[in-house]
């Protein structure tokens, strides 16, 4: 069979015919494509193809008429900054799952419990940058680092993203199920009502995205009967994200990451179990445990007290202990 034709090009074909000009005919039909697109809300739907290559900032859409302009993505690089660059260049699941994969990588033979919160930290990103479009990266500077094959210089663009994301997020069951919680239900109830439709292809995929993550946050907190018949409890480990992104930032601006011992300058042991960001700069606080002396088979050394958890400000750890 033949191939189908674009509407463009059959309207030029049919011109060619009655003895016009085949690429004056092409262009023309173009322009009219497009003036039938803002034609008002009550014209037609009409197909137009996306251009295949990425358009340049400021395109006007001169060079490829009858088509839509299509933004570069980090995908875009994939061959020149490879896989993993791409994934962290790339707002919600994608850097979601970066940096799990990076702190919290899959044992052999296991499942990681922590890995599967990813969403969480999905969800934490598409609602900020929602809310905060400023924290979305310049796409000059984020193709350039990309295209380049620069992680660190993509982590640097991503920065205040995951700074707000880790001032949000909470290892504190109290403040998760009274703040942190809540704010996500809420946003999820406002995606799941917003009647906003996409003015562009790349918004679009974004709507996409988010409702996906919004699914599987109403799936994760829903009862469910498993193949066996017994119900499994609704959740996830959402404390988990909250200690990549501390480790991660700790590992650009200095710090002490979860799980590093300190001494405090009353001269107690203690163990950092999580940090506190302020507005740029290194942790200002730590929610740290008490280091007790052990007693289930691990006499004679230091362990974390699972009940002496509490707040220290940076300026209150000494050092940190061997």
């Amino acid at each position: 069979m033949p191939k189908k034709q674009p509407t463009a090009a059959k309207k030029a074909r049919a011109a060619a015919r009655s003895g016009a000009k085949y690429t004056a005919a092409l262009r023309a039909a173009g322009d009219a494509i497009e003036d039938t697109q803002t034609a008002g809300p009550d014209a037609p739907p009409v197909l137009v193809p996306i251009a295949t290559r990425p358009c340049p900032t400021g395109c006007d859409g001169s060079a490829h008429r009858g088509a839509v302009c299509r933004a570069w993505r980090p995908k875009d690089a994939r061959r020149s900054g490879g896989y993993r660059i791409v994934q962290a260049a790339t707002l919600g699941s994608p850097r979601a799952h970066a940096m799990g994969d990076r702190y919290e990588p899959t044992p052999e033979y296991h499942t990681s419990m922590g890995r599967e919160a990813w969403f969480v930290l999905a969800l934490t990103y598409t609602m900020l940058t929602d809310h905060q479009p400023h924290l979305v990266p310049g796409p000059d500077r984020l193709r350039a680092a990309v295209e380049a094959g620069d992680l660190a210089a993509v982590d640097a663009l991503m920065e205040p993203l995951d700074r707000e994301a880790a001032r949000l997020l909470t290892k504190d069951a109290a403040r998760w199920w009274d703040e942190v919680h809540p704010a996500l239900d809420v946003y999820a109830d406002h995606a799941e009502h917003e009647d906003r439709e996409a003015a562009t292809w790349e918004e679009a995929e974004a709507l996409d995205e988010r409702d996906r993550l919004v699914q599987r946050w109403r799936y994760t907190w829903t009862p469910r009967q498993n193949s066996a018949g017994y119900w499994d409890p609704p959740g996830t480990i959402w404390l988990a994200p909250k200690g990549w992104l501390d480790e991660h930032l700790t590992g650009l601006h200095g710090g002490h990451a979860p799980g590093t011992r300190l001494e405090l300058t009353d001269g107690r042991p203690v163990s950092a179990y999580a940090c506190r960001w302020g507005e740029a700069g290194p942790p200002v606080a730590y929610r740290v445990r008490d280091l007790v002396p052990g007693t289930h088979g691990n006499t004679g050394t230091l362990v974390p007290s699972l009940t002496g958890e509490h707040v220290v400000a940076a300026d209150e750890v000494a050092r940190p202990l061997a």
